[in-house]
């Protein structure tokens, strides 16, 4: 099965395959060679993600600003 371009995955999709890959991980039951791919793509996942939160973070701060509200703290 080939998996999907990570630019076309919604932030959940890319959770849930982060999700697969600790549990594969987790269970050792993976070649060193997997185990690396496995990694790699978990990682572009992780960046993936962040900047999926960076960008709704950023949109949440439009609306506040935008009616008026004010911003009480940073998200982390």
């Amino acid at each position: 099965m080939e998996k999907k371009r990570i630019e076309e995955m919604t932030f959940e999709e890319s959770l849930q395959e982060l999700e697969e890959i600790n549990d594969k991980l987790e269970r050792n039951r993976v070649s060193l060679e997997e185990t690396i791919q496995l990694y790699e793509r978990g990682m572009e996942l992780i960046d993936y993600c962040s900047k999926k939160l960076e960008e709704a973070e950023g949109e949440i701060k439009k609306i506040m600003e935008k009616n008026g509200e004010e911003i009480l703290e940073v998200f982390e």
